[in-house]
């Protein structure tokens, strides 16, 4: 599986009954219960607040909504080249990944943050859409406008202008206050719920079936407002003392704790061209390219299978996988040949840009099963390989944006230059945040050609700043993982 990161394009808390914006808070605070007023979260006072057009006072407390929406843009290219096929391989699925505040350190659990304010626990969050307006981010920061004797009445860092609970710019009202009514199902349409225990939990949401609608339909330029909200019999809870809070990163975060849609796609590519087994499935990869450039055919090729005796063994048409990949998958039964012994297979139908061209016919040896299985009177011994990486410098700078094919070199022991492509490899790539490895690919396979090992490395979505790659093997269930194999750094501009 690969992965590929779609940022936010805008974000937003919005709290009841109150004109309060904070759609510039690297926080978001999602908070209910307590008895309070929206006068909290306005620069007016008390009395004047209450006698406002807009302002409600609320005894029973307050809660507040995240909204969000996600820039889909550099996505529904890759998928529109072909890059990340949705329904290929074993699929795709896409979540919303945001990082709690509050779980870096377990003490902070049941922590009172200020007075009345307490981190939530056993909760449940949902996942919220709703489509058909347009609205803005905003530009406040703060909850609550700071006042004293020390400083003006008027706060840069606060705002009322859109959007907040009422509005959804400056001229576009909510059809409903809040964006939806919690107690009319038909006013918003719920995606995903997760299940906080500590409530220092991260969040995780499903959104695959509706991303993959909007990048395969035609509703991508719909006007639609996500968010993150605690569920409707929470919001309307009377009678608590306390108000309970839970705290995410918002986009504006200065840390790499930005929150995003994680998109994981299959192109792996595991090529058993020179591993071929009997009575096993097995994959056959074509690779297209133009001038050195991964492009995809036209159309998927047809594959034609034929046997040592030049019959037919099987037909079908090709899958692609990714960019300029595209394979076969099938076995072969040791029923009805022996080995080893050496099949055919011809690609036709390849068509690129309107061109046809010449079809290709490639060979592969079939291998005996008991290749394959290794059954023994003694277990087997780890094998142990060198390893090196090809394809980026040591401490490299590297545009964002640019892509980069990685070699993963495995030398034989005790040679010079005798290299084999193996399985088991897998790759990770993470920052350094103080003495804390935050990850920004997690553990992937590396793929496996018939001839080398490598993986791609896409910087379009990576923040610039220093990374590091570890790489780990496992060999008859023993691991070694070599630490910061290399080093490279990702900037705005070289």
């Amino acid at each position: 599986m690969s992965f590929f990161k779609s940022y936010f394009s805008k974000n937003n808390t919005i709290v009841s009954k109150s004109k309060v914006n904070t759609g510039q808070n690297p926080v978001t605070e999602i908070f209910y219960g307590g008895k309070s007023s929206p006068c909290l979260f306005t620069g007016l006072s008390a009395d004047t607040c209450n006698g406002s057009t807009g302002y409600t006072k609320n005894d029973s407390g307050l809660f507040s909504r995240f909204l969000f929406d996600v820039n889909y843009d550099d996505l529904l290219g890759k998928v529109n080249s072909g890059c990340i096929n949705l329904s290929g391989g074993t699929g795709s699925s896409h979540t919303l990944k945001m990082i709690n505040t509050s779980f870096f350190d377990n003490d902070l659990l049941n922590d009172k943050l200020v007075t009345g304010i307490r981190r939530a626990s056993s909760f449940k969050l949902i996942l919220f859409k709703v489509t058909g307006t347009s609205w803005d981010e905003g530009v406040g920061y703060d909850y609550t406008v700071t006042q004293s004797k020390f400083e003006p009445d008027y706060d840069s860092t606060f705002s009322e202008r859109p959007s907040n609970w009422f509005s959804a710019s400056s001229i576009t009202s909510w059809p409903n206050q809040g964006v939806y009514d919690n107690e009319d199902p038909t006013t918003f349409s719920v995606i995903d719920t997760q299940d906080f225990d500590l409530g220092n939990e991260n969040i995780s949401f499903d959104m695959t079936e509706e991303i993959n609608t909007r990048l395969t339909g035609d509703s991508l330029d719909t006007p639609t407002a996500y968010g993150v909200a605690f569920t409707g019999t929470l919001e309307n809870i009377t009678g608590l003392t306390e108000t309970y809070s839970v705290g995410f990163f918002t986009r504006h975060t200065q840390t790499f704790y930005e929150p995003y849609v994680l998109t994981e796609y299959d192109d792996l590519i595991q090529d058993d061209r020179n591993n071929f087994y009997l009575d096993k499935m097995n994959r056959l990869f074509l690779y297209t390219n133009t001038l050195g450039i991964p492009t995809n055919l036209d159309n998927s090729p047809s594959v034609t299978i034929y046997d040592c005796d030049d019959v037919v063994y099987t037909s079908s048409t090709a899958i692609n996988l990714t960019c300029g990949v595209y394979y076969v998958e099938f076995a072969i039964t040791g029923t009805t040949y022996g080995t080893p012994s050496i099949f055919n297979d011809q690609w036709s139908n390849l068509n690129i840009n309107g061109n046809s061209l010449s079809n290709i016919t490639n060979d592969f040896t079939v291998v005996a099963t008991d290749k394959y299985y290794q059954i023994a009177p003694e277990d087997q011994i780890p094998k142990e390989y060198g390893y090196s990486i090809d394809g980026i410098k040591q401490d490299e700078k590297i545009s964002k944006g640019e892509t980069r094919k990685i070699f993963v070199s495995v030398r034989v022991p005790y040679t010079v230059n005798q290299f084999v492509a193996i399985d088991n490899i897998e790759y990770r790539i993470y920052v350094t945040q103080g003495t804390t490895e935050v990850e920004t690919h997690p553990w992937e396979d590396v793929n496996r050609t018939f001839n080398h090992n490598y993986f791609v490395l896409n910087t379009q979505d990576m923040i610039p700043n220093e990374y590091y790659i570890d790489i780990k093997v496992t060999s008859n269930q023993k691991i070694n993982i070599y630490k910061r194999i290399t080093t490279f750094q990702v900037v705005n501009q070289i």
